[in-house]
């Protein structure tokens, strides 16, 4: 199908997304494809098979992207955007799936740090403005108890009023999308880096490539 659709759509880019969370960015994407339409660029978010539903390792999500790269004929300008939250990761693991995307022209990594929620919530909050103590908690994202949600979870509800992660309106955000963008261009103190050291989210390259494909 999709070889159907490049056939039909030759001057069209396409930009294919796998993510780490298996709901969160999934509507996030849709939403902002959706918003931003463009005949020019094509969004296609890859879903996890029923039996890798709970596999989101940044390893995982690179074999999604590469199966893909070889089960479709890819364009010069298409892009594979990899999805990710550095929170729990190791070093080691999360250096491998950079390198290797920093040695294929196709592949983008998109990680945040410490999760996707800290992107979500630059759509509402300008996080430079925050105290060191405040940055700290953000960093840290811990639950106030085991059953609780991750501080920034927290946050994103207060803020929004609603949100789950399976469920939420992500059209409340989209609209400030490029604010969402400038801010966490801010938060990137050294971009020459394969990802963010400190608080960050490379989310924004992703968004940028939807927003503002020509």
């Amino acid at each position: 199908m999709i070889r159907e659709r490049r056939e039909a759509f030759r001057d069209a880019c396409l930009i294919v997304i796998a993510s780490e969370g298996k709901d969160t960015e999934r509507i996030y994407f849709k939403a902002l494809a959706k918003e931003y339409t463009n005949p020019r660029v094509h969004v296609h978010i890859l879903e996890r098979r029923e039996n890798e539903q709970n596999n989101s390792s940044p390893e995982h999500v690179l074999k999604q992207l590469n199966d893909y790269k070889w089960q479709y004929e890819l364009e010069s300008d298409d892009e594979l955007w990899l999805v990710i939250d550095r929170d729990r990761w190791t070093d080691a693991m999360l250096s491998h799936v950079a390198k290797e995307c920093a040695q294929d022209d196709y592949l983008h990594m998109a990680m945040s740090n410490p999760c996707f929620e800290l992107w979500l919530l630059l759509h509402l909050v300008d996080a430079t403005l925050l105290t060191p103590e405040e940055q700290q908690q953000w960093m840290e994202n811990r639950r106030k108890s085991k059953n609780a949600d991750p501080y920034l979870k927290v946050l994103l509800r207060q803020e929004m009023g609603s949100y789950h992660e399976a469920d939420y309106d992500a059209l409340m955000l989209i609209k400030h999308v490029e604010v969402a963008i400038k801010r966490a261009k801010a938060l990137d103190k050294n971009p020459a880096d394969r990802w963010s050291q400190t608080m960050g989210t490379r989310v924004y390259l992703l968004a940028e490539s939807v927003v503002n494909r020509n």
